[in-house]
Protein backbone atom coordinates (compact mmCIF):
# COMPACT_ATOMS: atom_id res chain seq x y z
CA UNK A 1 0.00 0.00 0.00
CA UNK A 2 1.52 3.30 -1.06
CA UNK A 3 1.86 6.04 1.50
CA UNK A 4 1.21 9.46 -0.02
CA UNK A 5 2.03 11.24 3.25
CA UNK A 6 5.14 13.37 3.55
CA UNK A 7 6.29 13.15 7.19
CA UNK A 8 6.14 10.84 10.19
CA UNK A 9 6.24 10.86 13.98
CA UNK A 10 7.27 7.83 16.01
CA UNK A 11 6.31 6.78 19.55
CA UNK A 12 7.00 3.55 21.41
CA UNK A 13 4.72 2.42 24.20
CA UNK A 14 7.70 0.62 25.75
CA UNK A 15 8.53 4.07 27.13
CA UNK A 16 6.63 4.34 30.42
CA UNK A 17 6.23 8.11 30.18
CA UNK A 18 4.81 7.95 26.66
CA UNK A 19 2.51 5.09 27.67
CA UNK A 20 1.22 7.18 30.58
CA UNK A 21 0.42 10.08 28.24
CA UNK A 22 -1.38 7.70 25.86
CA UNK A 23 -3.53 6.27 28.66
CA UNK A 24 -4.40 9.66 30.16
CA UNK A 25 -5.29 11.33 26.85
CA UNK A 26 -5.83 8.68 24.17
CA UNK A 27 -7.77 11.00 21.86
CA UNK A 28 -5.04 13.64 21.90
CA UNK A 29 -2.27 11.05 21.63
CA UNK A 30 -3.53 9.61 18.33
CA UNK A 31 -4.15 13.02 16.71
CA UNK A 32 -1.82 13.69 13.81
CA UNK A 33 -0.95 16.62 11.63
CA UNK A 34 -2.14 16.76 8.03
CA UNK A 35 0.19 14.78 5.76
CA UNK A 36 1.77 12.96 8.69
CA UNK A 37 2.05 9.23 9.44
CA UNK A 38 1.88 8.44 13.15
CA UNK A 39 3.99 5.38 13.96
CA UNK A 40 3.11 3.61 17.23
CA UNK A 41 5.38 0.79 18.36
CA UNK A 42 4.13 -1.92 20.77
CA UNK A 43 0.56 -0.69 20.34
CA UNK A 44 -0.79 -3.96 21.77
CA UNK A 45 0.11 -2.58 25.23
CA UNK A 46 -2.73 -0.02 25.03
CA UNK A 47 -5.40 -1.57 22.76
CA UNK A 48 -7.98 1.08 23.73
CA UNK A 49 -6.15 3.46 21.39
CA UNK A 50 -7.75 1.58 18.50
CA UNK A 51 -11.19 3.07 19.16
CA UNK A 52 -9.84 6.61 18.86
CA UNK A 53 -7.82 5.72 15.78
CA UNK A 54 -10.96 4.28 14.17
CA UNK A 55 -12.79 7.57 14.73
CA UNK A 56 -9.96 9.53 13.10
CA UNK A 57 -9.69 7.16 10.13
CA UNK A 58 -13.44 7.33 9.52
CA UNK A 59 -13.29 11.13 9.50
CA UNK A 60 -10.35 11.25 7.09
CA UNK A 61 -9.98 8.85 4.19
CA UNK A 62 -6.28 9.59 3.70
CA UNK A 63 -4.23 6.41 3.28
CA UNK A 64 -1.26 5.65 5.50
CA UNK A 65 -2.32 7.76 8.48
CA UNK A 66 -1.05 5.22 11.02
CA UNK A 67 1.59 2.52 11.14
CA UNK A 68 1.41 0.05 14.03
CA UNK A 69 4.15 -2.35 15.04
CA UNK A 70 4.04 -4.89 17.80
CA UNK A 71 4.07 -8.54 18.82
CA UNK A 72 1.96 -11.36 17.46
CA UNK A 73 -0.30 -11.25 20.54
CA UNK A 74 -3.35 -13.18 19.37
CA UNK A 75 -5.88 -11.20 21.37
CA UNK A 76 -4.54 -7.97 19.95
CA UNK A 77 -4.56 -9.26 16.37
CA UNK A 78 -8.24 -10.09 16.84
CA UNK A 79 -8.88 -6.67 18.41
CA UNK A 80 -7.32 -4.93 15.41
CA UNK A 81 -9.36 -7.04 13.00
CA UNK A 82 -12.59 -6.31 14.89
CA UNK A 83 -11.98 -2.60 15.50
CA UNK A 84 -10.48 -1.64 12.15
CA UNK A 85 -12.11 -4.10 9.76
CA UNK A 86 -11.75 -2.80 6.20
CA UNK A 87 -9.49 0.01 7.34
CA UNK A 88 -6.17 -1.69 7.97
CA UNK A 89 -3.72 -3.92 6.13
CA UNK A 90 -1.26 -6.28 7.79
CA UNK A 91 2.35 -6.83 6.78
CA UNK A 92 4.34 -9.67 8.29
CA UNK A 93 7.72 -8.57 9.59
CA UNK A 94 10.02 -11.55 9.13
CA UNK A 95 13.47 -12.01 10.57
CA UNK A 96 16.41 -10.72 8.55
CA UNK A 97 17.32 -12.51 5.34
CA UNK A 98 20.92 -13.30 4.41
CA UNK A 99 20.89 -10.44 1.91
CA UNK A 100 19.78 -7.96 4.56
CA UNK A 101 22.46 -9.18 6.93
CA UNK A 102 25.03 -8.81 4.14
CA UNK A 103 23.69 -5.39 3.14
CA UNK A 104 22.78 -6.69 -0.33
CA UNK A 105 19.70 -5.98 -2.46
CA UNK A 106 16.89 -8.58 -2.22
CA UNK A 107 17.50 -9.88 -5.71
CA UNK A 108 17.75 -13.68 -5.62
CA UNK A 109 14.25 -14.57 -6.86
CA UNK A 110 14.17 -12.06 -9.70
CA UNK A 111 17.71 -13.10 -10.72
CA UNK A 112 16.75 -16.78 -10.61
CA UNK A 113 13.75 -16.27 -12.89
CA UNK A 114 16.10 -14.49 -15.30
CA UNK A 115 18.64 -17.33 -14.90
CA UNK A 116 21.16 -14.74 -13.83
CA UNK A 117 23.52 -16.35 -11.33
CA UNK A 118 27.06 -15.42 -10.23
CA UNK A 119 29.53 -17.74 -11.93
CA UNK A 120 31.42 -18.07 -8.65
CA UNK A 121 30.63 -16.94 -5.14
CA UNK A 122 32.55 -18.04 -2.07
CA UNK A 123 31.84 -17.87 1.65
CA UNK A 124 29.19 -20.52 2.18
CA UNK A 125 30.66 -23.99 2.51
CA UNK A 126 28.77 -26.50 4.66
CA UNK A 127 30.22 -25.30 7.96
CA UNK A 128 29.54 -21.67 7.07
CA UNK A 129 25.97 -22.49 6.00
CA UNK A 130 25.35 -24.29 9.30
CA UNK A 131 26.74 -21.33 11.23
CA UNK A 132 24.46 -18.93 9.34
CA UNK A 133 21.48 -21.18 9.98
CA UNK A 134 22.14 -21.54 13.70
CA UNK A 135 22.54 -17.77 14.03
CA UNK A 136 19.35 -17.12 12.04
CA UNK A 137 17.88 -13.72 11.35
CA UNK A 138 16.69 -12.33 14.68
CA UNK A 139 18.43 -8.93 14.94
CA UNK A 140 18.85 -9.24 18.72
CA UNK A 141 20.96 -12.38 18.47
CA UNK A 142 23.35 -11.31 15.72
CA UNK A 143 26.78 -11.15 17.29
CA UNK A 144 25.89 -13.32 20.30
CA UNK A 145 27.99 -16.34 21.11
CA UNK A 146 26.34 -19.78 21.12
CA UNK A 147 25.62 -19.83 24.86
CA UNK A 148 24.05 -16.36 24.90
CA UNK A 149 21.97 -17.24 21.86
CA UNK A 150 20.57 -20.45 23.39
CA UNK A 151 19.57 -18.53 26.51
CA UNK A 152 17.90 -15.79 24.47
CA UNK A 153 15.85 -18.26 22.42
CA UNK A 154 14.80 -20.24 25.49
CA UNK A 155 13.48 -17.06 27.13
CA UNK A 156 11.88 -15.89 23.88
CA UNK A 157 9.95 -19.12 23.32
CA UNK A 158 8.94 -19.30 26.96
CA UNK A 159 7.56 -15.75 26.85
CA UNK A 160 5.59 -16.46 23.69
CA UNK A 161 4.11 -19.74 24.85
CA UNK A 162 3.63 -19.07 28.55
CA UNK A 163 2.61 -15.40 28.45
CA UNK A 164 1.15 -14.46 25.09
CA UNK A 165 -1.22 -17.45 24.95
CA UNK A 166 -2.00 -18.05 28.62
CA UNK A 167 -5.23 -16.08 28.45
CA UNK A 168 -6.54 -17.83 25.36
CA UNK A 169 -9.35 -20.09 26.51
CA UNK A 170 -8.80 -22.70 23.79
CA UNK A 171 -5.25 -23.37 25.06
CA UNK A 172 -5.64 -25.17 28.36
CA UNK A 173 -2.47 -27.24 28.38
CA UNK A 174 0.47 -24.91 27.91
CA UNK A 175 3.00 -27.67 28.59
CA UNK A 176 1.42 -29.69 25.79
CA UNK A 177 1.60 -26.67 23.51
CA UNK A 178 5.30 -26.39 24.26
CA UNK A 179 5.80 -30.12 23.58
CA UNK A 180 4.05 -29.77 20.23
CA UNK A 181 6.23 -26.76 19.39
CA UNK A 182 9.30 -28.87 20.18
CA UNK A 183 8.02 -31.70 17.99
CA UNK A 184 7.47 -29.32 15.07
CA UNK A 185 10.93 -27.85 15.50
CA UNK A 186 12.46 -31.33 15.44
CA UNK A 187 10.45 -32.15 12.30
CA UNK A 188 10.92 -28.82 10.53
CA UNK A 189 10.67 -29.47 6.75
CA UNK A 190 9.76 -33.14 7.34
CA UNK A 191 6.41 -34.79 6.66
CA UNK A 192 4.50 -36.19 9.61
CA UNK A 193 1.01 -37.39 10.49
CA UNK A 194 -0.98 -35.35 13.00
CA UNK A 195 -2.37 -38.63 14.35
CA UNK A 196 1.18 -39.68 15.28
CA UNK A 197 1.76 -36.36 17.04
CA UNK A 198 -1.58 -36.68 18.83
CA UNK A 199 -0.66 -40.15 20.11
CA UNK A 200 2.72 -38.96 21.39
CA UNK A 201 1.30 -35.83 23.04
CA UNK A 202 -1.72 -37.56 24.58
CA UNK A 203 -4.35 -35.23 23.12
CA UNK A 204 -6.85 -35.57 20.31
CA UNK A 205 -6.01 -35.01 16.66
CA UNK A 206 -8.38 -32.03 16.63
CA UNK A 207 -6.52 -30.49 19.59
CA UNK A 208 -3.17 -31.00 17.87
CA UNK A 209 -4.46 -29.28 14.75
CA UNK A 210 -5.78 -26.40 16.87
CA UNK A 211 -2.43 -26.02 18.64
CA UNK A 212 -0.54 -26.08 15.33
CA UNK A 213 -2.84 -23.32 14.04
CA UNK A 214 -2.01 -21.27 17.15
CA UNK A 215 1.73 -21.71 16.63
CA UNK A 216 1.32 -20.62 12.99
CA UNK A 217 -0.71 -17.58 14.07
CA UNK A 218 2.15 -16.62 16.39
CA UNK A 219 4.53 -16.78 13.40
CA UNK A 220 6.66 -19.52 14.92
CA UNK A 221 6.00 -21.84 11.98
CA UNK A 222 5.19 -21.54 8.29
CA UNK A 223 2.98 -23.93 6.39
CA UNK A 224 4.19 -24.71 2.88
CA UNK A 225 1.25 -26.09 0.96
CA UNK A 226 1.52 -28.77 -1.75
CA UNK A 227 1.70 -27.64 -5.36
CA UNK A 228 -1.11 -28.78 -7.61
CA UNK A 229 -2.49 -27.88 -11.02
CA UNK A 230 -5.64 -26.65 -9.27
CA UNK A 231 -6.81 -25.78 -5.77
CA UNK A 232 -9.01 -28.88 -5.85
CA UNK A 233 -5.94 -30.98 -6.44
CA UNK A 234 -4.45 -29.91 -3.10
CA UNK A 235 -7.14 -31.73 -1.14
CA UNK A 236 -5.73 -34.75 0.63
CA UNK A 237 -2.13 -33.75 0.02
CA UNK A 238 0.09 -32.91 2.96
CA UNK A 239 1.66 -29.59 3.78
CA UNK A 240 5.16 -29.16 5.17
CA UNK A 241 5.72 -27.14 8.33
CA UNK A 242 8.95 -25.24 8.78
CA UNK A 243 10.17 -23.09 11.64
CA UNK A 244 9.92 -19.42 10.71
CA UNK A 245 13.63 -19.07 11.48
CA UNK A 246 16.21 -21.85 11.44
CA UNK A 247 17.82 -20.51 14.62
CA UNK A 248 14.70 -21.55 16.55
CA UNK A 249 15.38 -25.16 15.56
CA UNK A 250 19.06 -25.27 16.45
CA UNK A 251 18.93 -23.25 19.66
CA UNK A 252 15.74 -24.60 21.22
CA UNK A 253 16.75 -28.20 20.47
CA UNK A 254 20.27 -27.60 21.78
CA UNK A 255 22.05 -28.53 18.56
CA UNK A 256 25.67 -27.45 18.17
CA UNK A 257 27.35 -26.59 14.89
CA UNK A 258 29.54 -29.69 15.20
CA UNK A 259 26.65 -32.09 15.94
CA UNK A 260 24.74 -30.67 12.97
CA UNK A 261 27.75 -31.03 10.68
CA UNK A 262 28.17 -34.69 11.62
CA UNK A 263 24.46 -35.58 11.27
CA UNK A 264 23.02 -35.58 7.76
CA UNK A 265 19.40 -35.49 8.94
CA UNK A 266 20.04 -32.51 11.22
CA UNK A 267 21.95 -30.56 8.62
CA UNK A 268 19.39 -31.33 5.93
CA UNK A 269 16.44 -30.11 8.03
CA UNK A 270 18.26 -27.04 9.28
CA UNK A 271 19.57 -25.85 5.90
CA UNK A 272 16.22 -26.44 4.19
CA UNK A 273 14.51 -24.41 6.93
CA UNK A 274 17.09 -21.65 6.52
CA UNK A 275 16.64 -21.57 2.75
CA UNK A 276 12.87 -21.32 3.15
CA UNK A 277 13.10 -18.38 5.56
CA UNK A 278 15.22 -16.57 2.98
CA UNK A 279 12.88 -17.40 0.09
CA UNK A 280 9.84 -16.40 2.13
CA UNK A 281 11.42 -13.08 3.10
CA UNK A 282 12.03 -12.31 -0.56
CA UNK A 283 8.58 -13.49 -1.64
CA UNK A 284 6.92 -11.31 1.01
CA UNK A 285 8.48 -8.24 -0.58
CA UNK A 286 6.58 -8.91 -3.79
CA UNK A 287 3.13 -10.50 -3.82
CA UNK A 288 4.00 -11.81 -7.29
CA UNK A 289 5.36 -15.08 -5.88
CA UNK A 290 3.82 -18.16 -4.25
CA UNK A 291 5.90 -20.85 -2.53
CA UNK A 292 4.79 -24.48 -2.36
CA UNK A 293 6.37 -27.94 -2.44
CA UNK A 294 5.86 -30.99 -4.64
CA UNK A 295 5.46 -34.61 -3.64
CA UNK A 296 3.60 -37.42 -5.37
CA UNK A 297 2.71 -41.06 -4.79
CA UNK A 298 5.82 -42.21 -6.65
CA UNK A 299 7.99 -40.32 -4.15
CA UNK A 300 9.04 -37.65 -6.59
CA UNK A 301 9.79 -34.62 -4.41
CA UNK A 302 10.91 -31.05 -4.93
CA UNK A 303 11.68 -29.02 -1.81
CA UNK A 304 10.23 -25.73 -3.07
CA UNK A 305 8.25 -24.58 -6.07
CA UNK A 306 8.22 -20.80 -6.52
CA UNK A 307 5.51 -19.74 -8.96
CA UNK A 308 5.27 -16.27 -10.42
CA UNK A 309 1.91 -14.78 -11.33
CA UNK A 310 2.66 -15.10 -15.05
CA UNK A 311 3.09 -18.88 -14.68
CA UNK A 312 6.89 -18.99 -14.73
CA UNK A 313 8.25 -21.39 -12.11
CA UNK A 314 11.36 -22.19 -10.12
CA UNK A 315 11.97 -25.66 -8.75
CA UNK A 316 14.47 -25.57 -5.89
CA UNK A 317 16.19 -28.53 -4.31
CA UNK A 318 18.34 -27.94 -1.23
CA UNK A 319 21.54 -29.82 -0.40
CA UNK A 320 23.51 -29.08 2.74
CA UNK A 321 26.68 -30.55 1.30
CA UNK A 322 28.86 -29.81 -1.70
CA UNK A 323 28.50 -33.17 -3.47
CA UNK A 324 25.81 -33.53 -6.11
CA UNK A 325 25.27 -34.97 -9.56
CA UNK A 326 22.82 -35.39 -12.41
CA UNK A 327 20.63 -37.60 -10.18
CA UNK A 328 19.79 -34.56 -8.05
CA UNK A 329 18.10 -32.96 -11.07
CA UNK A 330 15.95 -36.00 -11.91
CA UNK A 331 12.72 -34.81 -10.26
CA UNK A 332 13.23 -31.24 -11.42
CA UNK A 333 13.55 -32.37 -15.04
CA UNK A 334 10.53 -34.67 -14.75
CA UNK A 335 8.44 -31.81 -13.34
CA UNK A 336 9.58 -29.44 -16.09
CA UNK A 337 8.61 -31.95 -18.79
CA UNK A 338 5.30 -33.13 -17.34
CA UNK A 339 3.77 -30.49 -15.06
CA UNK A 340 5.28 -27.04 -15.48
CA UNK A 341 2.69 -24.59 -16.76
CA UNK A 342 5.16 -21.95 -17.95
CA UNK A 343 8.90 -21.43 -18.21
CA UNK A 344 10.62 -23.62 -15.64
CA UNK A 345 14.05 -23.16 -14.08
CA UNK A 346 15.46 -25.99 -11.97
CA UNK A 347 17.95 -25.14 -9.23
CA UNK A 348 19.96 -27.26 -6.82
CA UNK A 349 21.28 -25.04 -4.03
CA UNK A 350 24.46 -26.48 -2.55
CA UNK A 351 27.36 -25.47 -0.31
CA UNK A 352 29.94 -24.92 -3.03
CA UNK A 353 31.34 -21.90 -4.87
CA UNK A 354 30.57 -22.36 -8.58
CA UNK A 355 27.38 -22.13 -10.61
CA UNK A 356 27.24 -25.15 -12.92
CA UNK A 357 24.78 -25.83 -15.73
CA UNK A 358 23.08 -29.23 -16.05
CA UNK A 359 21.21 -28.72 -19.31
CA UNK A 360 19.04 -25.89 -20.57
CA UNK A 361 17.38 -24.18 -17.62
CA UNK A 362 18.98 -26.33 -14.89
CA UNK A 363 21.67 -25.06 -12.53
CA UNK A 364 23.63 -26.00 -9.44
CA UNK A 365 23.89 -22.71 -7.54
CA UNK A 366 25.89 -21.85 -4.39
CA UNK A 367 23.83 -21.24 -1.25
CA UNK A 368 25.72 -17.96 -0.89
CA UNK A 369 23.77 -16.62 -3.87
CA UNK A 370 20.77 -16.20 -1.54
CA UNK A 371 22.51 -13.21 0.00
CA UNK A 372 24.54 -11.88 -2.90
Amino acid sequence: MSLPLTSSKHFTLDDAKIAEVARNDPSGFVNRAAGETLIIDEIQKIPELLNYIKINVDRNGERGQYLFTGSANLHFVKAVSDSLAGRVGRVRLRTLSLGEINGASPDFLSAAFERRFPSRIAGCNKRAAISLATCGGYPETIGMDARERRGWFAAYLNDLLMKDVRDITEIRKLDTLRDIAGWLLAHSSKFFETSELAAKSGVSKATVESYISTLKAMFLFDEVRPWSKSDYGRIGKRSKFLASDSALVANILGWTDESIYMDGDMSGKLIETWVHQNLASLADLDMDYEISHYRDSLKREIDFIVERSDGAMLGIEVKSGSSFGAEDFKHLKWFAKNLAKGEFTGIVLYSGEHTLRFGEGFYAVPLAALGA
